[in-house]
């Protein structure tokens, strides 16, 4: 050997990616992780509903007048201190994450669809969410996005556009957009009181002011952006109708489909209902 040439050799053994081929891995991936992400609310919730049942709740003070039947939802001491802003900041941050795991799940999918149905990798796609049905087929419409993917996988996805009634969708971009290009998106806990108000009291150290029992306390994870829609509804509605439109997909290529399991719901005494989603 000459001596300006080296005297050792590294080899290295790289194994082939996903990368190299359409894969649907990378959609699943992410989908999962979203879904793994979402379920971390459940500690949010439950540390919160610690401190309601450490609370002495017996009674709401009413307005002078005669207080409103129905639910109030109390945002004032001595109440509000159940929910304090790192709670606030938690469950919305969770809420961000969730959204940007489960729209990239959604983007993989139209990448590794068109580079299957063409061959070869697409340029400037991803999943498209439209109101009008104008807005997705006419020239320089939505389905430019979807990188030339066949007719039948075309439809799939425009099925859960909002202009066919894809609701999700529609929650979906007006919460994912607003996460990207302006401030991150807001959930609000909000502790609810049921009051009994056929059976309100004047205050003994101030006749002016009602006081009703109080019948049920629950917490509420809300979306402001969202006409103050339910966490747990918005995200669930979310994972099944992702998954009915990623599905396909993974049949073709031979996959096991993903299952979402039931919905998670969360009592009023902070007790976790759910299935695992697995795929």
């Amino acid at each position: 050997m000459p001596e300006d040439e080296p005297s050792h050799i590294y080899l290295a053994f790289v194994p082939r990616s996903d990368t190299e081929k359409p894969s649907y891995w990378w959609s699943v991936l992410r989908y999962m992780q979203a879904y793994r992400t979402m379920s971390q609310m459940e500690l949010v919730a439950q540390r919160i509903h610690q401190r309601i049942r450490a609370v002495d709740w017996p009674w709401v003070r009413g307005l002078p007048d005669e207080p409103h039947p129905g639910a109030l939802t109390w945002e004032t001491p001595p109440y509000a201190p159940v929910v304090t802003a790192d709670d606030k900041r938690e469950a919305s941050f969770i809420a961000s994450q969730t959204l940007h795991y489960l729209r990239s799940s959604l983007d993989h999918l139209v990448y590794n669809a068109s580079w299957a149905d063409r061959r070869a990798p697409q340029k400037g796609t991803q999943f498209p969410i439209v109101d009008e049905r104008k807005k997705w087929s006419s020239k320089n419409g939505a389905t430019k996005h979807l990188g030339g993917m066949s007719a039948q996988h075309n439809a799939i996805i425009e099925s859960a556009q909002p202009f066919n009634g894809g609701q999700w969708t529609k929650d979906l971009q007006v919460l994912s957009n607003a996460d990207k290009h302006r401030v991150g998106i807001e959930v609000s806990p909000t502790v609810q009181l049921h009051v009994h108000t056929g059976g309100a009291i004047a205050d003994p150290n101030n006749p002016g002011v009602k006081l009703a029992q109080i019948e049920e306390i629950s917490l509420r994870l809300l979306f402001p952006a969202l006409h103050n829609q339910e966490f747990w509804d918005v995200f669930n509605a979310m994972f099944v109708g992702a998954a009915e439109v990623i599905n396909p997909f993974l049949r073709e290529q031979g996959l096991e489909a993903i299952k979402t399991g039931a919905p998670r719901i969360v009592t009023a005494d902070g007790v976790i209902d759910s299935e695992e989603v697995t795929n």
